[in-house]
């Protein structure tokens, strides 16, 4: 590859370490004046990236506690060049930010915040301003009944609105996020502005999701990134994107403003913009008041935004752990009998008389810890602490995170344990390290609300509700992960609230019984990575991701000198005459316009400028693109020879290292395929044997299914019936859905098929020289190894069994296939190669018709007048009584073409990488041996000129104006030519006899609370292939 042959290009190689060389020169030399200050010990920095290549800026918290078992309590760090100060363990940041609190009383200096509040506000304001603006803030909250009966009565009004739209559920699952953040906002808000709003406003759910987007954004690697490299802001989309949210933020407070301003009476003051008004007004006449606009909008917002994320938040932890634990729910109940007269709701006053209950309040908010790192201080002058000197403007992180498991102060930090704030009679103990809320003159101002909101909210709900996971998901499945952002999250998980009325909690062997057959969807749940990801929020181009592996950062250093040995050894190429595309930068090529987790549209949007061949870099690879139906068919079809062959792709050599039957190439790819072709026919794929097995395994998809009772489990269930067809033709028997190799294999996949779409592996693949800075391929070939072990078993029980009468699956195919070829000498029938082939259909025959099941049963359920139609077609065609056959569906034009159209609109495999096996000319073009090309299936199956909605689901693309199904040249799902897939004909029969069996059954819904217009088509879940975003349905059975 173009890569490997530069980098065996001495100049070039000798001319990056030159640079690197003198970066790190430069780095020491500088860096020498610094050291006259007794700065805390540290890890040694690295030049330009510091300790970057020591933290994971996807929990730098973890990583900081972990430098602290090596340098103490008190120690160095630099993100980037960005030097900050750590304090660990409780008695340090009391020390610090009690014992020194005005040595350590200013706030860091942090970018993005900078950016969004202009130095205004009160969290991250400085000097006599936030002074001014916290002295202001804390009164008038006191003065609008913060810590007070009145703002007790405000949240119990609150608490009701809730308690009724939990009741609406019925005990049936939904999601708590959005709900519970409209109820704690509402809280602050009636403080704020003097009005509450309601759960179903348009406007302030879009207030509210822009704030879960920056608050998940802003703990984003991106973001942290550009706080440590502002200056390199133009390559960051995620603060930008931060940074767009706040001004949408600003513009709804904004008109809050002026219709508080045009109704503005000082007698009749309404809440805290009121008395900010006013405040105004007073000082309207002095030249230099700190009550100017900009202070009212960001105090506004600090309050709403920290008023609302952190309560909200920890009452949904509060939740979780509470199905998690159901004893202790129970026990929190009971307390409540005892206490609580019946039918009445908890009051503040109860809580001095249920310290269980206080404590596992107390014990949420420890296990949560969900701010870890605090928010960065800084010191105001040199400062002397523990012996060592700070200078003036050294940024402090507070780790909270050390003090809440600080293992000197807790029992069991790592579990959760209300027994922490108890003594042995069981009374309610304070404990000082319990420090949630941070401690000294940065202290959260709202502490007082929020413990006022937490105790109503949470108690108040436990007194009306039973919180449990919902059907089919057991206690131990729920996961405690935290989602990590601004805040820690729970991971996206659903919640049945039972109302407590009609029965004590019961914590029995039946009450939490795991539904039979549905253990594969937890832990399909629990194994999924971007489950609660909100990838949503990540829609970066190549630059973010590629300096989130923070290391890499130095290469951008050299960049300048590797330009002109860059363009010169790559001028050789210019005698021939590749297709135009954008001119590549050093190193990084073309990956600047390259959104790498959804390679298929960047690639589209680059051929409206450049054509439907053209030339794009990946890094050092070069890379010819094919786009449009006319061109990828040509290519395909008409030189199928000249593009037969796959490119070396460094993490499948690694896998395969040549073998199998997808990237293999020359006469072992040939020899394979043909014999595996063979073999599927020989085991009646296309068949009506093979018919028979489908239809058994719907029946069995089918009863488990009918198990949730019309309740909401996972789409991905529906993974389980093709995954087993692949399974039986692969080992020749199928699965029990509770079978522990069959999970096992099941949760390997998965998580292969998540590791493969990650952009760290694609920047392996553009730079496997730099194969030590990344960990994804090495987690991904273990989990390969695993599925190999399984294959070897099965291996292992085929060659014991031997037998040319008794070929019943693939696996004995190729083992009495090497049994034949055991004297030949040049045989590619040898382990690597048997073993790379069934690793293939694996992957492959598992993945891509699984996937398009469950996007039929979405779509279905996101336009029921098409399932509708579907399901009368059916009526018309299909004996009561009898399964539609894969025949049948000459006879169903309408649910044929919804199946096309599933296949089409989904683009399920953008592409997979061909090369030209000799020099060829295309078009007008030369391309020569071994370039790598990428036929654009996403381009043909939304090309304009072939389809006439191609962005829409629409069913007609394969009807006439009769009504007759009509085959379309562009439908390419499966590929054309000589690599088309081998299991496209065993596709189509399962696709077809599941999704009409299904829908011959059952009629699929959304989740209560979830309307059509809800489900999200729009982004895809990258994986290996383009995965429906993780999603819920019902299953109503028909008549």
């Amino acid at each position: 590859m173009a890569i490997m042959s530069l980098l065996q290009c001495t100049g070039a190689s000798s001319l990056l370490y030159l640079a690197a060389g003198l970066v790190t020169l430069l780095y020491f030399l500088t860096s020498l004046k610094k050291t006259v200050c007794n700065l805390p010990p540290g890890p040694r920095p690295l030049p330009l990236i510091g300790n970057l290549n020591v933290v994971d800026l996807k929990k730098p918290f973890q990583s900081l506690t972990e430098l602290s078992k090596t340098y103490g309590n008190v120690f160095t760090v630099h993100f980037g060049p960005r030097k900050a100060v750590v304090l660990a363990g409780y008695e340090t940041i009391k020390d610090a930010l009690l014992n020194h609190a005005d040595e350590f009383g200013e706030r860091a200096e942090i970018p993005i915040f900078r950016k969004m509040t202009q130095g205004n506000g009160i969290a991250f304001s400085h000097g006599e301003l936030w002074k001014v603006m916290r002295r202001f803030t804390l009164s008038t909250l006191r003065d609008f009944g913060m810590g007070r009966r009145t703002i007790e009565v405000r949240i119990l009004e609150e608490l009701n609105s809730l308690v009724k739209y939990f009741e609406s559920y019925q005990g049936k699952p939904f999601d708590t996020k959005m709900i519970l953040n409209n109820a704690v906002s509402n809280v602050i808000c009636s403080i704020l502005f003097g009005e509450r709003f309601e759960y179903d406003d348009p406007a302030f759910l879009t207030l509210l999701k822009l704030l879960n987007e920056n608050t998940k954004l802003l703990g984003s690697p991106m973001v942290l990134l550009y706080n440590f490299y502002p200056s390199l802001g133009f390559l960051f989309g995620a603060s930008k994107t931060v940074l767009q949210n706040i001004n949408e933020l600003n513009a709804f407070l904004q008109k809050l403003f002026q219709e508080h301003k045009e109704e503005f009476n000082e007698n009749n003051l309404t809440g805290f913009v009121d008395a900010f008004l006013m405040k105004q007004q007073q000082e309207s006449k002095k030249p230099h008041t700190m009550f100017h606009n900009e202070s009212l909008l960001f105090s506004t917002l600090d309050l709403f935004a920290a008023g609302t994320e952190t309560t909200s938040t920890t009452v949904r932890w509060g939740l979780l752990l509470m199905m998690k634990y159901p004893e202790i729910q129970r026990k929190i109940q009971e307390e409540m009998n005892h206490v609580i007269e019946p039918g009445e709701m908890p009051k503040l006053e109860d809580r001095k008389k249920m310290p269980y209950t206080d404590a596992v309040i107390h014990e949420i908010q420890r296990f949560a810890n969900i701010v870890p790192m605090g928010v960065s201080r800084a010191t105001p002058t040199d400062v002397n602490f523990r012996g060592y000197v700070i200078p003036k403007g050294t940024e402090v992180i507070p780790l909270l995170t050390s003090a809440l498991n600080d293992e000197l102060h807790w029992k069991t930090p790592d579990q959760f344990n209300p027994s922490h704030f108890l003594d042995a009679d069981g009374n309610f103990i304070r404990r000082e390290a319990f420090i949630p809320f941070s401690i000294g003159r940065r202290a959260c101002v709202g502490e007082g609300l929020a413990k006022m909101e937490l105790f109503l909210f949470f108690a108040g709900l436990l007194r009306k509700f039973v919180f449990q996971a919902p059907p089919g998901v057991d206690k131990s499945d729920l996961d405690l992960t935290a989602d990590v952002g601004f805040t820690l999250n729970p991971m996206p998980h659903l919640v049945c609230a039972v109302p407590y009325a009609k029965g004590k909690i019961k914590v029995n062997g039946n009450k939490f019984k795991l539904i039979e057959g549905n253990r594969f969807f937890c832990l399909l749940q629990t194994l999924t990575p971007e489950e609660g990801c909100n990838s949503t929020f990540f829609k970066m181009s190549f630059l973010i991701s590629f300096i989130s592996d923070p290391v890499l950062i130095c290469l951008l250093c050299a960049a300048v000198l590797l330009a002109v040995i860059y363009f010169s050894t790559g001028s050789k190429n210019s005698s021939f005459k590749l297709p135009p595309g954008p001119t590549p930068l050093p190193i990084i090529g073309n990956l600047h316009l390259v959104d790498i987790r959804r390679q298929d549209k960047s690639l589209m949007k680059l051929a409206e400028e450049y054509g439907p061949v053209f030339t794009l870099h990946f890094g050092f690879q070069k890379v010819v693109v094919l786009t449009g139906y006319e061109v990828v068919r040509e290519a395909l079809v008409n030189y199928t020879e000249e593009f037969v062959d796959r490119p070396s792709i460094p993490i499948f050599d690694q896998i395969q290292n040549g073998n199998g039957v997808f990237f293999s190439i020359g006469k072992l790819w040939r020899t394979t395929r043909r014999f595996t072709v063979s073999s599927m026919r020989n085991l009646g794929m296309g068949k009506q044997m093979m018919e028979g097995k489908v239809f058994e395994e719907l029946h069995f998809l089918i009863e488990m299914i009918k198990s949730f009772k019309g309740e909401p489990f996972s789409l991905r269930s529906f993974n389980i019936a093709p995954i087993n067809i692949t399974f039986l033709m692969l080992f020749g028997d199928r699965f029990d859905y509770k079978d522990p190799t069959f999970l096992t294999l099941l949760r390997l996949i998965d998580e292969v098929m998540i590791l493969l779409g990650s952009p760290y592996l694609n920047y392996f693949n553009f730079y496997p020289f730099l194969g030590f800075l990344f960990k994804t391929h090495k987690i991904l070939l273990e989990k390969i190894e695993d599925v190999r072990a399984i294959i070897r078993q099965y291996m292992k029980a085929s060659r014991e069994d031997i037998n040319e009468n008794s070929v019943r699956s693939y696996t004995d195919a190729l083992i009495f296939k090497q049994h034949e070829e055991k004297n030949k000498k040049d045989s590619i029938f040898h382990d690597e190669n048997l073993i790379a082939s069934i690793l293939d259909l694996v992957m492959a025959g598992t993945e891509t018709t699984a996937t398009t099941l469950q996007w039929a049963i979405l779509l279905m359920m996101k336009y029921p007048e098409i399932q509708k139609k579907v399901q009368e077609e059916i009526g018309r065609t299909i004996k009561v009584g009898t399964w539609a056959t894969y025949e049948d569906r000459k006879n169903m034009p309408f649910t044929n073409a919804v199946l096309h159209e599933v296949q089409r609109f989904i683009t399920l495999l953008p592409h997979v990488p061909r090369c030209t096996a000799v020099d060829t000319h295309f078009r007008g073009y030369f391309l020569p041996k071994g370039i790598i090309v990428i036929p654009s299936l996403t381009s043909v199956l939304l090309d304009k000129t072939q389809w006439e909605t191609p962005h829409e689901f629409n069913p007609n693309h394969f009807l006439d104006a009769e009504g007759n199904f009509v085959k379309r040249e562009a439908f390419l799902p499966f590929s054309t030519g000589r690599r088309n897939c081998i299991g496209e004909s065993l596709a189509k029969m399962e696709l077809f006899v599941f999704f009409v069996g299904l829908l011959q059954t059952f009629t699929f819904q959304p989740q209560p609370g979830v309307s059509e217009s809800d489900l999200d088509l729009t982004v895809p879940q990258t994986t290996f292939t383009l995965r429906p975003r993780p999603q819920a349905t019902c299953a109503i059975l028909r008549e």
